[in-house]
């Protein structure tokens, strides 16, 4: 099993909205709205890190309000 963080700056104003359709995508585990660099932080989890990638790059980067993320692979 394959897992990633997702660092994600949105839109201001947009947070929420963003996080709701985030938490609709197969395999998010989790979407939190925090505060520092980023605006939500999300765990996804995927069979293998070729799919996670597939996950992030033809659905959860084509949300609107997303401006830029930052994807951090688990290794171990």
């Amino acid at each position: 099993m394959a897992r990633a963080y997702l660092k994600i700056s949105v839109v201001p104003g947009s947070e929420i909205t963003v996080r709701d359709a985030i938490s609709r995508i197969k395999g998010v585990i989790s979407a939190d709205v925090t505060t520092g660099e980023q605006d939500i932080i999300c765990l996804v989890e995927a069979p293998s890190y070729d799919s996670l990638l597939s996950t992030v790059m033809s659905q959860l980067r084509r949300i609107e309000g997303i401006e830029r993320t930052a994807t951090n692979f688990v290794i171990e």
